[in-house]
């Protein structure tokens, strides 16, 4: 069970998710201005991180209605955990961003 669990989230980042989670972790983070934001800056990154497939792929040429299933299916075929877990990691990162810019600014 746990083995299925572990390849299911393994399987669920790809390098390109990972780049994106970190871009849009790091504008997201040098925008907030107070720490109330950080739930907001997390949910916006979160959206835009869901629609940045369906533009790339449209942008390269590739149908509207293709790039949409697969943008769709990208967060949906994975399973929820993987969804959920990727809002976490945005509020983890997003957090860790900012609490070093306060920290670091301060100087």
């Amino acid at each position: 069970m746990y083995d299925s669990f572990y390849d299911r989230l393994s399987q669920g980042f790809t390098p390109f998710d990972w780049w994106l989670i970190i871009v849009l972790s790091l504008v997201a983070a040098l925008i907030m201005r107070k720490w109330p934001q950080w739930p907001a800056a997390a949910a916006i990154a979160f959206m835009a991180d869901a629609v940045a497939p369906f533009f790339y792929r449209w942008a390269t040429g590739v149908p509207a209605d293709f790039a949409f299933d697969f943008a769709f299916s990208r967060l949906d075929e994975r399973g929820g955990v993987v969804v959920l877990l990727r809002l976490a990691i945005y509020m983890v990162t997003i957090g860790l961003i900012y609490w070093t810019k306060r920290r670091y600014s301060r100087l």
